[in-house]
């Protein structure tokens, strides 16, 4: 199991990486975006009409793909001020609870996002001569993405319950930027 934990370690940090540096990038070409629409806009006075819908479609697209990263960092919103006070065996089997709760509700996102994706194939985009279906193609992946990095947390879990006496927890978000 520790060589599973291992494998799925680094696939996710590796996915994770990727899914958070494009996010980035989406943030520099929604930028470029929009600035060239205001040059249009206001020093040529013409306007792009597809600069909107790809503006926005960036924006969307960068909030899904740090989503995982976030998942496996533990960056995402919690309440620690009960779990804290909690036996160590109590507190991993909610940790554990909690865990597979979120894995079934990524697993019925995923298969709601297939429907969805699906069903942008039949709407055009409003600007563009292409479906919507693009535009939500990053929805199916990313929960792809936090299926595996669901896995990964479970599997850890599991290791924890197994060997209370070892760490197999991935460094909280707080320690690992140094954030007080």
């Amino acid at each position: 199991m520790l060589r599973a934990l291992s494998l799925l370690a680094k696939i996710n940090e590796a996915i994770c990486a990727a899914a958070r540096n494009l996010a980035g990038l989406l943030l520099v070409a929604m930028l470029l975006v929009v600035v060239l629409q205001i040059v249009f806009r206001y020093v040529l006075n013409d306007s792009l009409i597809w600069s909107e819908e790809i503006a926005k479609a960036m924006m969307v697209w960068t909030a899904f793909l740090v989503a995982p990263w976030a998942y496996r960092v533990g960056a995402n919103v919690r309440i620690e001020l009960f779990i804290t006070e909690m036996p160590p065996l109590f507190k991993n089997l909610l940790t554990l609870a909690l865990n597979l709760m979120v894995f079934w509700i990524i697993v019925v996102f995923f298969w709601e996002s297939i429907g969805f994706w699906q069903r942008g194939l039949m709407v055009r985009a409003d600007s563009l001569p292409i479906q919507v279906a693009w535009f939500y193609s990053i929805v199916p992946v990313v929960f792809s993405m936090m299926l595996l990095v669901g896995a990964e947390q479970l599997l850890r879990n599991f290791l924890t319950l197994k060997h209370p006496s070892k760490d197999f927890d991935l460094p909280a978000f707080d320690d690992a930027f140094d954030l007080e």
